[in-house]
């Protein structure tokens, strides 16, 4: 998420809402070149969905009457200049149980208006709205951006995570599995399931879980009514562990896609063995070869020394900050 300064000098144009009618591709256009030297592929993938919906009747039709309930940026605010769009804020509405909560994205500022407090103004504006309607409200912002996390700091967000995510591709390089008689890979076995388990609900905490597009872990356990209901799901899902020194020491579960990508959910102990976390995830690459982008999702920290042994890649370190 990009935020300019809060230096503020003489600002031309205006702030309004959000047309989903006829703002999406300056939106698109926008955001694309705001954050076009760390967009990944899905950051390309989401701008161009934002093209096609503008240009799509029937989405136009369908969705302003459902802004405030489906996950999509269809609402926030734009700063307009002389007809042409220098600014983006975006909000996106989740929904966990009782939870309503608000997610605010695609900060975004043109190059040429920054350091004018447009992007403070937009956050500003996103906050009391979000306010009106939530529960809680957050958002992300890359961790090398601490200009950004000073200014929300100062409009009261504060960090409540920090997570990383990782690929390994299929031409990455794989490194050799780690040479110590004291590792073991095995099939994941029923016994696990209580570490397993523990180890998930603290990588993956409750209180993002409205966001991170998991699966329920409990049908990662071992029970046979998760087994049917996986059968039933179509769901293809493989588990091993690793242990040093007959020691359990984590357990590493790989959902296989048709998509371009296979998610891996990575279950450690609070002070993983670095080798063992590496030798886990080499197997999994071995084993899974055939699959397209191996993508992970962890809290940065004490893994992160076993995550780059085994040849996983950081696409980027990201702040989840919280207000109210």
């Amino acid at each position: 998420m990009e935020l300019a300064s809060a230096a503020l000098s003489t600002t031309s144009g205006h702030l309004r809402p959000l047309n989903i009618l006829r703002d999406l591709i300056a939106v698109a256009d926008l955001v694309e070149l705001c954050f076009a030297s760390t967009m990944d592929a899905d950051g390309h993938s989401f701008v161009e969905q934002m093209r096609q919906n503008a240009r799509d009747s029937r989405f136009l039709k369908w969705a302003p009457g459902v802004i405030d309930s489906v996950s999509l940026p269809l609402s926030g605010f734009v700063w307009e200049d002389n007809g042409k769009i220098v600014g983006n804020v975006s909000l996106i509405p989740f929904r966990r149980d009782t939870r309503r909560v608000t997610l605010i994205a695609n900060v975004a500022t043109h190059p040429d208006y920054r350091r004018r407090g447009i992007g403070r103004q937009l956050t500003e504006s996103a906050l009391q709205r979000a306010r009106r309607r939530s529960n809680e409200i957050w958002l992300h912002v890359r961790a090398d951006n601490p200009t950004a996390i000073h200014i929300y700091q100062q409009l009261g967000f504060v960090e409540r995570a920090r997570r990383t995510q990782w690929v390994a591709r299929p031409g990455d390089s794989r490194p050799n599995m780690p040479a110590s008689p004291a590792l073991k890979i095995r099939p994941r076995r029923p016994a696990d399931w209580e570490h397993q388990r523990a180890w998930l609900e603290h990588a993956h905490p409750q209180e993002i879980n409205w966001h991170t597009p998991s699966p329920d872990i409990n049908t990662f356990g071992p029970q046979w009514w998760n087994n049917v209901y996986r059968a039933l799901a179509d769901i293809s899902l493989r588990q091993w562990a690793v242990e040093h020194n007959d020691s359990l020491s984590g357990v590493l579960a790989a959902q296989e896609t048709y998509g371009r990508r296979t998610p891996l959910w990575l279950a450690l102990p609070p002070k993983p063995q670095p080798q063992a976390v590496t030798a886990l995830l080499i197997y999994a690459r071995q084993f899974l070869s055939h699959s397209q982008n191996l993508m992970l999702e962890y809290p940065v920290g004490a893994a992160d020394e076993g995550i780059l042994a085994a040849g996983f890649s950081p696409v980027r370190s990201l702040l989840w900050m919280k207000t109210t």
